[in-house]
C-alpha cells in the first residue's frame, strides 16, 4: 500500500479554485466602512459548504509518495487545525485545510464551513464524530448544522458568494469505494469480484435511491437560500454556486497499471477493476451530477464543472 496517498481530485483543485475566484470577483464592490459589516457591506467574502470534495480534504499533502511522508507534506500536522488559535479542529475530522479552494486571495475573504463525510443532513458518525450537514441542527456542545453557521457567520459579513458540494455521501460514496477496492484484492484477474453488480452498490442507483438524493440536495440548497434571508440578505446581494464532482480515478484505458497483480492498489493507489472503473465514471459519477446539477438549477444556482 502506498505510505502516503492525497485526495484524488487533489490537482483538479487548481482549476476549480481559479473558477470560483472569477465568479466570486466578478461584481463584487466593497460597501463604505462607516458603516458596520453586515448583507452589502463590508469586504466581500466567500463561504464553503458541504463534503470532503470541498472541505480541503489531504490540503495537507502536495502530491503522493510511496516512501517517506515528510517529501510530500507541506502544512504539516496542523493542516486541519481551524479553531481561533490554530491548535485544533473546531469540529474533530472535518478537515478543514488551510489550502482549501475558498482561500482565494484578491481581497475576498474565505471562509470554510464543509465537513469531510457530510451527508446533506447531519448526523453522527460510527466513531463519535458529528458531520453537519446542510442543515440548523443542534449538535450539542455549541455545534449546529452548516446553513446555520452560514447563517450566523452572513448576519455580520458581506458574504457576496456561497459555493457548495454535497450529495456524494448520500450516494455511499466512501461505502462503495470501500466495497471496490476490497472486492479488487481479495479476488484474483482470472476470476474478478466486480463491485458494480453489489447488491448494495446497485441499491444507491436504483430510480427510487437517485429520486431521494435529488429531493435531499434541493432540501438542502433551499436551506442555504432560507440561512441567507434569515441573514438579512436579498436573492440578488450573493450568489449560490454548486459544483459538480471530478472523477477520482480513470476509466479502464487510463491505468498506468495493469489489473493483474497489485500494483495498481500498492503502488498506484486505485485498486479498482476495468469494468469497475468504466462502470464508475460512465454511470455512477454521471448520475451523482445528473441529480447534483437538477437540484442546483432547481434553485437557479450556479453549476460549477469539475
Amino acid at each position: 500500500m502506498a505510505t502516503t496517498r492525497a485526495h484524488p481530485t487533489r490537482l483538479r483543485y487548481a482549476a476549480a479554485l481559479t473558477a470560483s475566484a472569477a465568479l466570486a470577483v466578478a461584481g463584487l464592490a466593497t460597501a463604505s466602512s462607516a458603516a458596520a459589516d453586515g448583507p452589502g457591506v463590508g469586504a466581500p467574502f466567500v463561504v464553503t459548504l458541504g463534503d470532503s470534495y470541498i472541505s480541503g480534504e489531504a490540503g495537507r499533502w502536495a502530491g503522493n509518495s510511496n516512501v517517506s511522508p515528510s517529501r510530500v507534506d507541506a502544512l504539516g500536522s496542523p493542516a486541519y487545525y481551524d479553531n481561533p488559535t490554530r491548535t485544533a479542529e473546531q469540529i474533530a475530522g472535518c478537515h478543514r485545510s488551510a489550502s482549501a479552494e475558498v482561500y482565494i486571495g484578491g481581497g475576498v475573504g474565505g471562509v470554510n464551513f464543509a465537513c469531510s463525510g457530510a451527508k446533506t443532513s447531519s448526523f453522527t458518525a460510527s466513531n463519535g464524530n458529528v458531520k453537519p450537514g446542510l442543515d440548523f441542527a443542534d449538535l450539542g456542545a455549541g455545534k449546529v448544522g452548516q446553513a446555520r453557521m452560514l447563517q450566523d457567520f452572513a448576519a455580520t459579513r458581506n458574504v457576496r458568494m456561497v459555493v457548495v458540494s454535497i450529495g456524494g455521501n448520500d450516494f455511499g460514496f466512501a461505502d462503495i469505494v470501500q466495497r471496490c477496492v476490497t472486492n479488487f484484492l481479495t479476488s484474483p484477474s482470472w476470476w474478478p469480484n466486480y463491485c458494480y453488480d453489489d447488491s448494495m452498490v446497485k441499491n444507491y442507483f436504483t430510480s427510487t435511491h437517485v429520486a431521494t438524493v435529488k429531493a435531499r440536495v434541493t432540501t438542502a440548497l433551499g436551506n442555504v437560500r432560507t440561512a441567507m434571508r434569515n441573514a438579512g440578505y436579498a436573492d440578488s446581494q450573493w450568489s449560490l454556486v454548486v459544483q459538480t464532482y471530478p472523477s477520482p480515478i480513470p476509466s479502464a484505458s487510463g491505468f498506468r497499471y495493469g489489473q493483474s497483480g497489485y500494483t495498481r492498489q500498492s503502488v498506484g493507489g486505485c485498486g479498482f477493476w476495468n469494468r469497475d472503473a468504466d462502470w464508475a465514471n460512465a454511470t455512477a459519477l454521471t448520475t451523482i451530477n445528473s441529480t447534483v446539477r437538477a437540484a442546483a438549477n432547481a434553485h437557479g444556482a450556479k453549476v460549477l464543472e469539475l
